[in-house]
């Protein structure tokens, strides 16, 4: 990588970036962590916003901006570059949106197979009790056999690989 193709950061530019945006969301940016934009700041003598500042802000109440301080007598780094082009940081921020969104469609995807494999072991569960049910010697009376029926209906309701559907009958 040529040096001409690197990012700098101008000190007064980024202070006025670590003041309008979380510093996780700018360090992406940059395609930094949080930690290492931080680092950055810290050599170039910006300050950055306490804790709480940002819910603070969201919700309206008062918070203060730090000034940037003037150069003290020793010497402040005004510039700092970032080993990476405009276009590598432009894919790294694409990958990282992309990512995430397949991320959150995978959880989301495991989160119900879950939920149906949970189902089916509860309805196979129940399943297998019935089977028991049905053999032993109460199984013959009225009201356990339409108990049986109903937990029958129920295993067949929490199947995820049934395809139930409640019927309803009309008495008239």
């Amino acid at each position: 990588m040529k040096k001409h193709e690197r990012v700098t950061l101008h000190r007064e530019k980024l202070y006025q970036e670590v003041w309008q945006t979380p510093i996780r969301q700018l360090a992406s940016k940059y395609g930094l962590s949080d930690v290492g934009l931080a680092k950055v700041c810290k050599r170039m003598d910006i300050p950055l916003p306490p804790r709480g500042y940002w819910q603070k802000r969201q919700y309206g109440h008062e918070v203060t901006k730090s000034n940037l301080p003037t150069a003290s007598k020793q010497p402040v780094q005004t510039e700092a570059q970032i080993n990476k082009s405009e276009e590598d940081l432009l894919h790294i921020a694409r990958n990282k949106q992309s990512k995430g969104k397949l991320g959150h469609v995978e959880r989301q995807r495991v989160f119900r197979l879950q939920a149906a494999l949970k189902n089916w072991e509860s309805s196979n569960r129940i399943r297998a009790f019935i089977a028991a049910m049905r053999a032993s010697p109460a199984a013959g009376k009225e009201d356990f056999a339409s108990f049986l029926a109903w937990a029958d209906t129920y295993a067949s309701h929490l199947d995820p690989t049934s395809d139930f559907r409640i019927e309803v009958l009309d008495d008239a």
